[in-house]
């Protein structure tokens, strides 16, 4: 079963973005999706708008795949429930 987190942005690349013929899942990593830094700026905006926590494109950058941002999603999620 999927982390509904990673499911909800998985759903958000494919929307918003090109992905050409790669298949999107959790192992997917932003390079292999030839995502630059601006793709990773507007990425983040989305994710922050979607979650309602601040996701910056260095983040995104430094996990490196889709799991990886969702992970950091949770987290700040998280954090901010408490």
């Amino acid at each position: 079963m999927t982390d509904p987190t990673v499911a909800r942005i998985i759903a958000i690349i494919c929307e918003h973005f090109d992905t050409g013929d790669t298949e999107v899942s959790a192992a997917t990593d932003f390079e292999s999706l030839e995502f630059d830094s601006l793709v990773l700026v507007e990425l983040a905006v989305i994710l922050t708008n979607e979650f309602g926590v601040e996701v910056t494109d260095e983040e995104l950058a430094n996990g490196r795949t889709v799991g990886e941002s969702a992970a950091i999603v949770a987290r700040k999620s998280a954090a901010l429930a408490r």
